[in-house]
């Protein structure tokens, strides 16, 4: 996974509406936290964030916060919160984690499903199940995505986590049972059957119920 810059400087607190402060001057106020030092309240740029998280895998980016004014506060972290306005979807808090680039980290990694099923082409259609699996690895072999050809899933079959296919240095820690991607048979279909079925009983009540008063 890549490596964003992300300036950041340390955040005042203390007065009413810093936070307010900060937003309209393009900041989002935040927290960094985690590892062996103390929290710390800080601002980063809102423009630059929200270019990483609009790519792929953004959501739980790799983010290298950089102090202009208190280099040794720069550290490698994880994105873990994202608090946005229900209105308008702009970020308005951001929680950061410290981590470090030489140990394992766990992290969700998107799943994508390559290829028409053979199953669709037969008139199936395709649920994707699970779209993200937990990983297990260094912060840097976190891969973007994984993706995986469903060409020949047939009607009825499923795919499952354990036929993922990732890179040695990665562990995929999510229960290999699962089902990621399946081909039903259209549930349109099963619903008209199901209509037919209920309309064949109905008449046949009524027959019998007719049969009863003729009687």
């Amino acid at each position: 996974m890549q490596l964003h810059t992300l300036d950041s400087k340390v955040r005042s607190t203390g007065r009413k509406g810093m936070n307010t402060e900060a937003r309209k001057d393009g900041g989002i106020p935040s927290v960094l936290y985690g590892g062996d030092a103390d929290n710390m309240n800080i601002v980063v740029n809102r423009r630059a964030l929200e270019k990483i998280l609009h790519q792929e895998g953004g959501a739980h980016a790799l983010i290298q916060l950089q102090f202009a004014e208190m280099a040794q506060c720069d550290t490698p972290a994880i994105i873990k919160a994202v608090q946005r306005h229900p209105v308008s979807d702009v970020p308005q808090h951001v929680d950061f984690m410290r981590i470090r680039l030489d140990e394992l980290i766990q992290s969700p990694v998107a799943i994508l499903l390559s290829g028409r099923p053979k199953g669709v082409i037969d008139g199936g259609v395709i649920d994707h199940q699970l779209r993200e699996v937990m990983v297990e690895c260094l912060a840097l072999d976190i891969p973007e995505h994984i993706e995986i050809d469903i060409t020949n899933l047939g009607m009825g079959e499923s795919i499952h986590v354990s036929d993922l296919q990732v890179a040695d240095t990665i562990r995929i820690i999510t229960e290999p049972g699962l089902a990621v991607a399946s081909v039903h048979a259209p549930r349109v279909v099963k619903a008209a059957e199901q209509e037919a079925e209920t309309k064949a009983e109905t008449e046949a009540e009524g027959k019998a119920d007719a049969g009863k008063e003729a009687e």
